[in-house]
């Protein structure tokens, strides 16, 4: 067998993985029930009050409802898979071999989207005690003011 009947036999392989398969596309959705079968899971558990914003100590500011929280992730996921779906399918008719690199982006994307969903549902599950520096035998609230106030002294006299 010469080299060129092997690249004839060679070449169809190559070219049924020049683009991505459509399984591939529609695996993408996958997340999408696994999302909402986590939150049927916990619906029962999950506080009627969810925290779905964090400062940048991880402190919650920002809550909404069981609902508002599942329609909104959901919701985000659903638009990004529709976004991503038909991307891919352009991408796929018109330069197939750039749709795979599309697509490894697409699976991140889809895969923080669906840990920030699991990780919200996470953490109203198991919310850490509630801290402030208002409350508590330390509290400014309960300190004599008159102790910690600065006075200033000037040390040498400016002319």
């Amino acid at each position: 067998m010469n080299w060129e009947s092997q690249k004839a036999q060679a070449m169809p392989v190559w070219r049924a993985w020049r683009k991505p398969p459509q399984w591939m596309i529609w695996l993408l959705w996958l997340a999408l029930p696994l999302s909402a079968l986590e939150y049927r899971q916990n619906w029962d558990h999950l506080p009627a009050r969810m925290a779905t914003h964090f400062d940048a100590n991880w402190q919650p500011n920002g809550y909404t409802t069981r609902d508002g929280a599942f329609d909104t992730g959901l919701g985000i996921m659903a638009a990004l898979l529709l976004l991503f779906t038909v991307l891919v399918f352009v991408a796929r008719a018109l330069n197939p071999v750039m749709s795979w690199a599309m697509l490894l982006v697409f699976y991140v994307a889809t895969g923080f989207v669906w840990y920030g969903n699991h990780s919200l549902i996470k953490f109203n599950l198991n919310p850490p005690p509630a801290h402030s520096e208002l409350v508590g035998p330390h509290s400014p609230a309960l300190r004599d003011s008159r102790r910690d106030v600065a006075t200033y002294v000037p040390t040498e006299r400016f002319s």
